[in-house]
């Protein structure tokens, strides 16, 4: 019996860094929600395990699926007998967390397929040993407010929204975007309860106000594209723009789909990548296959 994932994007709607830690990692506070551009996984039994592309080439150990699956089957005393085929869609180094959502996607399904109890919250710390943002990816309601090194997620309901994704040409790896920082750490003023709030009221004066990401000033300094990225969306009808993640994608939110499609148009030849996107109750979605 195969398993068939789909692994959303996320988008962070405001991210504070809220100090380097003693260990090198760094506590965040942000407000995260999942969002309709997906990876594709599917995982089959067969009698070797094997991690590929869509085009059947062997991904490696450095894969967080191939690392996720790993840790699982070490965990649990399975024996990992799968393929795991990735149908990349999330475009990589664009804050869009979608290595982390493809390493979520494979601890639920391995749940499913070998039939181990374990809820959601008691995969969350196995989920933080893999990456930051893989713990977000678990929530069953697709939006979290995530506090400390991503082990922190408490579910949030939002609201449907509507959003613009648009990245510019230059990406920046996460490691690179944290030394930015560390050498010149920039701190915002968000609350992300004020921000969600604001957001289900639909007050968009305060949702302007939290809508902020401590990294986005220092790579807008490096990657211009990023500020007029988000002066675009916002020109064309956006509530509130702001970088999300690690960078460069900016997210535009939108009231309506209508609104969303219009401004997609105004600004999708000034971005290397663009999509419309709702938010989504779910980050990952698991569902049997053919047997």
């Amino acid at each position: 019996m195969s398993m068939l994932v789909r692994c959303a994007a996320k988008v962070n709607l405001c991210l504070n860094i809220v100090r380097r830690r003693d260990d090198g990692y760094h506590d965040l506070e942000s407000l995260v929600t999942a969002v309709s551009v997906w990876d594709h996984l599917e995982i089959t039994p067969v009698p070797q395990f094997v991690v590929e592309d869509e085009r059947g080439r062997a991904l490696g150990d450095d894969n967080t699926v191939w690392r996720a699956a790993r840790l699982l089957a070490t965990v649990w005393c399975k024996p990992l007998q799968v393929r795991v085929r990735l149908h990349k869609r999330i475009p990589t180094e664009a804050g869009l967390g979608g290595g982390s959502s493809d390493a979520a996607g494979v601890l639920l399904a391995l749940r499913a397929l070998w039939g181990v109890r374990w809820s959601w919250r008691r995969l969350l710390p196995l989920a933080a040993r893999i990456g930051a943002d893989v713990p977000f990816f678990l929530v069953p309601t697709g939006c979290a407010i995530v506090k400390g090194i991503g082990d922190q997620v408490e579910p949030i309901h939002l609201p449907r929204l509507w959003t613009v994704l648009a990245k510019p040409a230059e990406s920046m790896p996460t490691k690179d975007a944290f030394n930015l920082w560390d050498d010149e750490p920039i701190t915002v003023n968000v609350n992300p309860y004020a921000l969600v709030t604001a957001l289900v009221n639909g007050d968009w004066v305060t949702a302007q106000q939290h809508a902020q990401n401590a990294f986005e000033r220092l790579l807008a300094a490096r990657i211009p594209q990023v500020t007029n990225l988000k002066q675009r969306l916002l020109d064309a009808g956006a509530k509130i723009a702001v970088m999300s993640g690690s960078g460069t994608t900016v997210v535009g939110v939108f009231t309506d789909a209508h609104s969303a499609r219009r401004a997609w148009e105004r600004v999708k030849l000034c971005a290397s990548w663009s999509v419309v996107a709702r938010t989504v109750k779910r980050g990952i979605v698991v569902r049997r296959g053919e047997p």
